[in-house]
């Protein structure tokens, strides 16, 4: 059965490239312990766009759709960059009509583009299922870069070390439940409101990986909480210790870059649904009580450090 946002979005007109519907509706290949799941690998995709800065001509964010004309969108872009309009071919819904007419050679294009963002709305409101909604309310912001988020951080220029391996969950369940490993430490970022955003973990498995506890901007695009990120500090940063580490203000973070989604996204009744074979092995591994932690937990234990900190 095909995975409900690709059945949404053919519905709109917009199917999703090869590559992305494989994930999406769970090919065996893809259901690895090194990949966990389609749904997973399907986030690990879509990082590749989220973490692209946003580009006014440069119409690469739309490949993620099958067929799009990217050359020509990017011919239209440069016209309509041109004429005064600063997005290019995003947003092109809302451009001025002069703007509209300088690129009528293009209107099939310009007509595509007029609609896109409607079109991802509408599909997007005609989804039932949390892991649907957060993946399609991703994708629409790789296209529209219209992130709400009170907090952002900057994306990361080249691609860390750090990777994106299933098995992250491990320690951030454990730290969920108050268990930090001997020889390791953990960081509370904390946002402008005063509240913790993002907790990373340093000498658990990689250092510098995050999960995003309050959504955060990055690049355009609200990341959920449940994000998985890799961090890069600003040199000579500092915060106040913690029992188990630092509390650091989100300005210590010089740079961020999404990974994927992690299980912890989603509600624990959902889990099974929405990561299947990643969420089987974590129950397999005997991973600390992945079928109910859920990001209260992980909020809980960074809100307790980020209180007691010096």
């Amino acid at each position: 059965m095909a995975h409900e946002v690709v059945e949404r979005l053919r519905e709109r007109g917009l199917p999703l490239q090869a590559k992305l519907i494989e994930m999406l509706d769970e090919h065996p290949s893809h259901r690895t312990e090194r990949r966990g799941c389609g749904y997973t690998q399907a986030t690990r995709f879509l990082s590749t766009f989220v973490n692209r800065p946003a580009s006014a001509q440069d119409a690469s964010d739309l490949d993620v759709f099958a067929d799009w004309p990217l050359r020509e969108t990017g011919y239209l872009a440069a016209i309509m960059l041109a004429s005064g309009w600063r997005p290019g071919w995003r947003r092109a819904d809302a451009a001025p009509a002069d703007v509209h007419a300088g690129v009528r050679q293009y209107g099939d294009v310009l007509d595509a583009l007029r609609s896109l963002g409607p079109r991802l709305r509408a599909a997007a409101g005609g989804l039932e299922r949390t892991e649907s909604r957060l993946f399609a309310a991703m994708l629409r912001q790789v296209i529209e870069r219209d992130a709400t988020s009170i907090d952002a951080v900057a994306p990361m220029p080249c691609k860390p070390e750090i990777g994106s391996c299933s098995q992250a969950e491990e320690f951030f369940l454990e730290l969920a439940h108050g268990r930090v490993r001997r020889g390791g430490s953990v960081n509370v970022v904390v946002g402008r409101a005063g509240i913790p955003v993002m907790i990373e973990k340093m000498n658990l498995g990689e250092s510098h990986s995050a999960i995003v506890l309050e959504s955060i901007a990055l690049a355009g695009v609200d990341l959920p909480p449940g994000s998985l990120c890799a961090l890069a500090h600003v040199a000579g940063a500092s915060g106040a210790p913690t029992a188990n580490g630092m509390r650091l203000p989100l300005d210590a973070i010089a740079s961020a870059r999404f990974l994927r989604l992690t299980t912890l996204a989603v509600a624990p009744v959902d889990r099974q649904r929405a990561f299947s074979a990643q969420f089987e092995a974590q129950l397999r591994s005997r991973m600390l009580s992945p079928a109910s932690t859920t990001l209260d937990d992980l909020r809980a234990f960074a809100h307790g450090e980020a209180a007691r900190a010096a």
